[in-house]
């Protein structure tokens, strides 16, 4: 069955501080949500397609534009309070307490970064840490010169310190095999985690189905217990 994105304009939409979230409700009474932190591009193409797969297989899934989101900057402090707003605000709507937090390309190069700063309470309900595409260096800003080709490594902060202190057996990096010399998940390389390399490049020759398995699979094998 085809998801339907609720209106990101309704009165009583999800917000991710000022920034209205898409919300695909995914199967009644599921347990677990998926965050989704789209790549720099905003909410299209894996990021959108990815939801869709994973909410019609039963997953709520809550959608995060980073190209509006982080059109001005927001260091990770900020972001980790909007998230565990959002998170708290989505619990007490739907029930739910498992969550899912997944970022491709520039969502998955600030989401450590983001995760590190959520209070005990609320990392302990992540129960999946996904890292689809990370480069090695985070932005907590959209960077148009990256673009345009021109070198943005000005204000980049390396990623690989901050995967460090994050429980390994949380983490899921993926990355397409074209980028293997560019991706922290060769770099980190967590011993009790999941690193996967996929044929293709930054949109792993566009088989978002199975990418979304590998996720789906995860999930149904990790879950910690309630």
């Amino acid at each position: 069955m085809e998801q339907r994105e609720r209106a990101r304009d309704t009165a009583d939409a999800l917000k991710l501080g000022d920034l209205a979230v898409v919300e695909l409700p995914g199967r009644p009474g599921s347990d677990t949500a998926a965050i989704i932190l789209s790549g720099d591009g905003g909410w299209r193409d894996l990021d959108r397609t990815l939801g869709e797969i994973l909410a019609t297989s039963g997953v709520h899934v809550i959608g995060i534009d980073c190209l509006r989101y982080y059109w001005n900057r927001k260091p990770p402090e900020t972001t980790a309070a909007d998230l565990e707003r959002l998170i708290v605000e989505l619990s007490a709507r739907t029930g739910i307490r498992k969550i899912a937090l997944i970022g491709f390309s520039f969502g998955a190069d600030v989401l450590p970064f983001i995760y590190t700063r959520l209070s005990p309470e609320v990392r302990d309900r992540v129960v999946l840490l996904s890292l689809l595409a990370p480069g090695r260096d985070a932005h907590f800003e959209i960077q148009v010169a990256g673009w345009l080709g021109v070198d943005a490594s000005k204000d980049a902060t390396p990623i690989a310190p901050e995967l460090a202190k994050i429980d390994s057996s949380l983490v899921q990096c993926v990355y397409g095999e074209e980028e293997a010399a560019e991706t922290v998940c060769r770099d980190a390389a967590p011993q009790s985690g999941e690193v996967i390399g996929i044929p293709g490049g930054h949109h792993f020759d566009e088989d978002y189905q199975a990418l979304a398995q590998r996720i789906l699979r995860r999930l149904n094998m990790g879950i910690r217990p309630a």
